[in-house]
Formats: structure tokens, sequence, C-alpha cells
């Protein structure tokens, strides 16, 4: 069921990047800190997580769409005795909101849904929320900044974080301000 829900998700979001104009598309790329939360924080440290994904707006009034990947990796604690790092890769749909559109920056909300995979186990639901920035940098390009909630379920269910990322956006034909 959980594999169903993912895939549903994410063939809804790919349908609609592929029903949009090409002048409204992205691309984008970020990176940053991983922190640990609830008892995923008890055995690993804060480590790294690397994200990319395509988008495309939905109308004129800041209401967007895009279809992520994640990947993270994150040291064992050595009190975790047997710990291997948790190293994870994670492919959402997503939906946001730019809160002053059309501005040379604008607060964003988003969430997404979709799937988390960790290295040796199972493909388990996962879901995601966001705030954070967005900065013009140029006629087709943002600068983004972003705190994020990210979190497993089922066999995952104890990989929750909060990723700190910061990255590029860049926009085909029309910018996605």
């Amino acid at each position: 069921m959980r594999r169903l829900t993912g895939g549903m998700v994410l063939g809804a979001v790919v349908t609609l990047l592929a029903a949009a104009p090409a002048r409204a598309q992205y691309v984008y790329f970020g990176g940053g800190a991983n922190i640990p939360m609830s008892t995923f924080k008890d055995d690993f440290k804060t480590g790294w997580i690397v994200s990319g994904g395509l988008g495309t707006e939905v109308g004129d009034k800041g209401l967007w769409v895009e279809g992520e990947g994640w990947y993270f990796n994150n040291k064992a604690k050595a009190s975790c005795i047997g710990c291997g790092d948790a190293k994870a890769w994670s492919a959402l749909g997503a939906l946001g909101y730019d809160l002053m559109h059309g501005k040379k920056w604008t607060p964003y909300l988003l969430g997404g849904a979709g799937v988390m995979h960790p290295k040796g186990g199972k493909t388990s639901f996962a879901y995601s929320a966001a705030l954070g920035a967005s900065f013009q940098a140029g006629s087709s390009v943002n600068v983004f900044l972003e705190a994020r909630w990210l979190a497993g379920t089922g066999d995952n269910s104890d990989a929750k974080m909060v990723p700190i990322t910061a990255g590029l956006a860049i926009h085909f034909g029309k910018k996605k301000m």
C-alpha cells in the first residue's frame, strides 16, 4: 500500500509537469546539514543532505509542484555499538506556494509525500513540510534557503530529520518568482 501511495503521488507530479507549458518549468539543486530529530538523534550525528528536482508553476498566483530527489548520510555516534552510518534516498512529490509571488524575494511553504529507502532497509512512505525563502539572482536563477521536516514511516519511522539547505533554481523561459 505504501509503495502504491508513493507511486501515485510521484505519478501525479510527473503528469502535471508533462502537461505544463515549458515556459514555467525549472530544475533545482541544493545541499546542506541534516539534523537528526526524535529517537534518530540518539544514535546519529548531524550529517549532510543533497537534493535535486524538477518543477513547474500551476497558474500565475504562486502555486507550484515539483518532483524531488534526496540523499542523506548521518554518521553513527560512538555510543551506538554496531550501528552503521544512516544513508538513504527519498523521492517526493511536493506542492508549494510563494507567499509574495512576483517579488524579488519570497517566503514559501511546501508540503510533500513519497517514499524513503535506507541502505539495506525497506522502502516506506515518507512525508515532508518546509518553510523557505527564494531570492532572485538573475533573470532565470533563484537562490533559496530552506528548513524542512522530513520523516519516514513504518520500518523507517525513526528516520525523522530537519534538513537545512541552500541551493539554486534554474528556470527555463519565464522565471518562477
